[in-house]
């Protein structure tokens, strides 16, 4: 199915009947991604009375209970209600319909942060010069892949690991740029251990250092986990950011994307 549409006086199309699937897929009984030191996701056959959700055991029908911490448990999005003691649903921060998004392969820098301990960071610098080449009217949501990017990642356990990270002045370039959906391949925007500080996510929402409140809900989100395969050109797309409607600051998520052309 084709579609149609306008953007910045320029005709592009795209079939929504191909979609570029970038989540990592949460497999309760396998492989998963891990981070921050919480327990994986598990599924257990659900247990009442008699009955025994899974057929393997006995039971008529498989049915299962399913533990998982959206922050943690694969792709997810969350919503300024991460960081605020108002509980603000991530639901309620996304607009229905395609968004119109970039992809972008990043590079980060090795920096010194003590005399034993070296940073990889996202910079200012690399951000700026992505979002120059990016296509006029394509950014509605940013999607950034970090190099290296080997499949295992889908996979990988960052607990402990020091991640690489984006600055939160790097941050502040994504939002200058009108920027109001982030996703990352990174479990985190920020560094794995930063005292609470959470500088990247702060500068995203436009919350100051130690802001618990907001007076408005801004309609942004933040998509941490994503896994865009190499064979998928950096470029301009359609985003449909799929999330489970959970009323929690996090979701698990889905995001597609949708490959587009210039009309000739």
């Amino acid at each position: 199915m084709q579609i149609f549409f306008d953007v910045e006086g320029t005709r592009y199309k795209s079939d929504l009947s191909h979609a570029i699937d970038i989540s990592i897929p949460l497999d309760f009984q396998g492989e998963q991604p891990t981070a921050f030191g919480l327990p994986r996701a598990e599924a257990r056959a659900a247990e009442v009375g008699k009955f025994v959700g899974d057929v393997r055991r006995g039971g008529s029908v498989n049915c299962e209970v399913a533990t998982l911490c959206p922050h943690a448990s694969g792709t997810h999005t969350e919503c300024v209600g991460h960081l605020t003691q108002q509980r603000i649903a991530v639901r309620d921060t996304i607009s229905a319909g395609l968004l119109r998004a970039t992809l972008v392969t990043a590079s980060t820098v090795t920096v010194p942060v003590t005399r034993f301990h070296e940073d990889a960071q996202v910079q200012r610098g690399e951000i700026a010069s992505l979002l120059a080449a990016a296509q006029p009217g394509f950014l509605d949501a940013l999607v950034i892949r970090t190099l290296p990017n080997p499949r295992e990642k889908r996979f990988q356990s960052y607990s402990g690991t020091n991640p690489p990270y984006l600055t939160a002045d790097a941050v502040q370039a994504i939002r200058e740029a009108g920027v109001r959906h982030l996703l990352v391949d990174l479990p985190s925007l920020d560094r794995e251990k930063d005292d609470g500080a959470l500088a990247a996510h702060r500068a995203f929402f436009g919350l100051a250092a130690g802001d618990r409140a907001v007076s408005e809900i801004p309609r942004r989100t933040i998509t941490e986990l994503i896994y865009a395969d190499n064979a998928i050109t950096d470029g301009s797309y359609l985003l449909s950011l799929q999330v489970a409607p959970f009323v929690l600051d996090a979701a698990p998520s889905r995001p597609l994307l949708y490959a587009v052309q210039p009309c000739s």
